[in-house]
This record gives structure tokens, sequence and C-alpha cells, in this order.
């Protein structure tokens, strides 16, 4: 009996070392719990998974381990489509600058969307995605600040005020609050909406085989229908329907405002406030800066945004099929319909542009770092997230308020999660932050 015990423990030991040595299946794993994690949601259960057996979140390791050995492409297996990831930021810059005209949408990303917008921007092309990027640039006011921002400062002011405990639910609650303001201007409104992305988010929808609840569904699509046709004044959707009166592409674009909202008060802003704790010099900045100027001039904030977004971007891949038969400088051809894989947490850590890239250094910023292809937590060229600016504001409004509100010092925001400051973690655990705010 014991000697059955140990031969069964030695397989899987084996095992295991097999799994971890080997390319593909360390490829596959890690993309799997990536969409597991939750790409348009959250998935608290997978965070801990994740946390418990596997320490190449974003695929850091794996992507300097296939650009060593290959170069410039690797050929990588997703959901049982075949890819070219693509490790030259050259060939990455390329990709993006003619996207989505010759690097069309991903065969992948189509699916994931098809359940539930699969008429969004995003899996666009031609002139129907030239129309609905207008009114997505029209309605969030791409490249400058958005014309509702103090309205929206007024009510993050509002809803900044803390009890001493703040923890995950905390921020998923104000989460919703702020997409419901933003989006519709209405409070009353069916949390299916927002269950629905939950329930999207799943690995069922890469085989085409996802059925989410009809229930659900119908309280989703009759919300956004009512709101359409309802529309409150002061809403995104209002800015939608001024733009465009076509509302089958406005019914499309809207969770494309849902879930990138959602995500800046459960994901970025709990990861930025950790990292201000565990960098103490640096968050005396912020709250000196915060004290001193106005909303609009929060210069280093912007830098400590940027550089979260930089260490944890939430968007970690990006899939890109090409449309006709095409030669990366006359050294590379492929044919029409190749398949390509952009993976950005790496790209955001290579070390041959930024200086010591798994460090906080918000000070590395600058405009041309900004605009640079190695930055692509809102990527780049043509089809650059119109929202980025929306997403900063956001960001800063809230850090604003919450320091003046609660009389935050460098001393009394004490956050349960210790960093390894000398190498920030790939993927920082939202479930798991709380703070504490000390009374003194």
């Amino acid at each position: 009996m014991i000697k059955k015990m140990i031969i069964f423990i030695l397989i899987i030991i084996i095992t295991f070392i097999l799994i971890i040595s080997n390319d593909w299946i360390q490829f596959n794993l890690m993309t799997r719990l990536v969409i597991l994690r939750g790409v348009i949601s959250p998935n608290c259960f997978w965070y801990k998974i994740s946390d418990m057996f596997f320490k190449d979140h974003s695929g850091i390791n794996i992507y300097n381990k296939l650009k060593y050995k290959n170069k410039d492409f690797s050929k990588v297996n997703v959901f049982n489509t075949n890819f070219y990831l693509v490790t030259n930021n050259n060939y990455i810059k390329t990709i993006l600058d003619n996207s989505p005209d010759i690097f069309n949408v991903g065969t992948l990303k189509k699916k994931f969307f098809s359940s539930f917008m699969n008429k969004n921007v995003g899996v666009s092309s031609g002139c129907p995605w030239k129309h609905k990027r207008k009114i997505n640039d029209k309605t969030l006011d791409t490249g400058k600040i958005h014309r509702y921002s103090s309205y929206y400062n007024d009510f993050l002011e509002e809803n900044s005020h803390f009890k001493e405990n703040i923890n995950y639910n905390d921020f998923s609650d104000l989460s919703k609050l702020v997409m419901k303001k933003i989006v519709f201007n209405d409070k009353n409104i069916n949390n299916d909406i927002v269950i629905l992305f939950s329930k999207a988010n799943s690995i069922k929808a890469f085989y085409n085989n996802l059925n989410i609840n009809n229930n659900i569904f119908k309280n989703y699509k009759n919300t956004l229908n009512y709101y359409i046709n309802n529309p409150k004044k002061n809403s995104l959707v209002e800015l939608c329907l001024k733009v465009s009166n076509n509302k089958e592409d406005i019914y499309h674009q809207i969770p494309h405002f849902i879930f990138p909202i959602l995500g800046i008060f459960t994901l970025t802003i709990p990861r930025l406030l950790c990292l201000l704790c565990s960098h103490r010099n640096i968050f005396k900045k912020i709250i000196e800066e915060v004290n001193s100027r106005d909303l609009y001039n929060l210069d280093y904030l912007r830098k400590c945004i940027l550089e979260t977004l930089r260490l944890n971007n939430p968007v970690i891949s990006m899939f890109r099929t090409l449309e006709k038969d095409f030669n990366f400088e006359n050294k590379y051809f492929f044919k029409k319909g190749t398949e390509f894989l952009i993976l950005t947490n790496p790209v955001l850590r290579e070390k041959e542009y930024f200086d010591k890239p798994s460090l906080f250094l918000p000070e590395r910023w600058t405009k041309s770092m900004e605009y640079s292809y190695y930055f692509l937590s809102f990527s780049q060229g043509p089809q650059k997230c119109p929202g980025k600016e929306l997403v900063i504001f956001l960001v800063q409004s809230f850090i604003f308020n919450f320091i003046k509100i609660n009389k935050i010092n460098k001393y009394n925001l004490i956050c349960n999660k210790e960093l390894n400051i000398k190498n920030i973690p790939q993927v920082i655990n939202p479930c798991t932050l709380e703070f504490n705010i000390i009374n003194y």
C-alpha cells in the first residue's frame, strides 16, 4: 500500500515537472488562466487558483523564453487556433498601424464578443468600423478631458466617503454606482447588466457553445434598449445618439463602456493604492500634489497611473487576422488568414526599453514614452483606446477625492498585502486587497 502511494506521488511529481517544463503546455495554461481570472469581469476564485499554482500570471517569462528561442515570431496554439506570437516591437507597430484594414480583428476575439456585442467597434472593419469608431470618439471625447468631467468628479466626491476598513466588495459596489451614472445617468438599473459580463467571461465562448441564461440576457437587452429609446440627459447613451441614429450600432457599443468602467474601480484603483502604500515616498508626493493643485493638473499622479497600468495592465492580449498576403521587411512572408497574437504585459516590461522594468518608477514617464509602441496599455495606432483620457481622469478624480475627504496621509492608509517592491507581481490580485484607514 505504501509502495503504491509512493509510486502515485512520484507520477504526480513527474507529470507536474513535465507540465511546467513544456512551453506549449505552459502557454496554454497561462492563456486559460487569463480568461478564467476575467477579461471583462474579475473572477476571484480563479485569481486565488492562479496565485496558488501559477507564478507567470501574464506570460512574461514564457514570452521572453520564446523570444529568445525564436526571435520575432513564435508559433503558439490558443484554444485550438494556431497563432504567431509577435515578439518584435517593430512588427507589433506595423500590425497596429495597419489595423483594422490589413490586420483585422482576430477570430478568437470575434467568438468571444459574439455572445453579447458582435457588432462592436472592436470586432469591426471597413466602413462599419469607421462609423462605429466615430460614435466612440465623439461620445468619449477621445484625446481630451471629457465634457462631463466636472459632473463625474462631483459624483465621485459624493461617493468617496469610506469606512475604516475597505475591501474588494466596497470597490465593486462603487464600480457599479459609477458605471450606472456615467453610462445611463440612472441608479435604478437591473443588476443583470453587470451579471451578464461574468457569465459571458467563459472559456466556452471560444468554442461557440456559450449559453447565457435567458432571463439574464433578456433583462440586459431590455435595459439597454430602454435607455437607447429613453436616454437620460448627460449620459454616454445620450451622447451616442447625438452622433448616430443607428440604434443597433449604439446597442453594441454600450457594453464596451460598461465593463472598462467596472474594471477601473475593481482592478486599477485598488492596485494603484496598494502600490502607493508600498512606496511611501511616492505616496507622500501624491498627497502633496493633491493638496496643492487642482484636479486637472495632477501630473505626478498621472505618471503613477500610467506606471500602474504598465506593471498590471488589465488588457493582456490583442488578436489580429491578416486580410491579405503580407511581407514584414522582405524577411517574413505570411499568407492571408494568418492569425497573430500580441501579449501586452510582456511588452510593457521589455528590458530593452524600460529601465528596471519590474520596479514602480513613476518618474520614468515622459510624453514620448506615453506614445511609444512599447506602451500598449491603451494600444496604439488607429484602434488605440478611445476612452484613454476618460479612464485616467476617473482614476485621478477618485484618488483626489479619496485623499481629501478621508484625510489620507502617507502613514494612515494601510494595505494588507506586502508587495515585493524589487519585483512587482505580474498580476496583483484585487480580490485579496484590503485597506485600513487609521484615525489618530
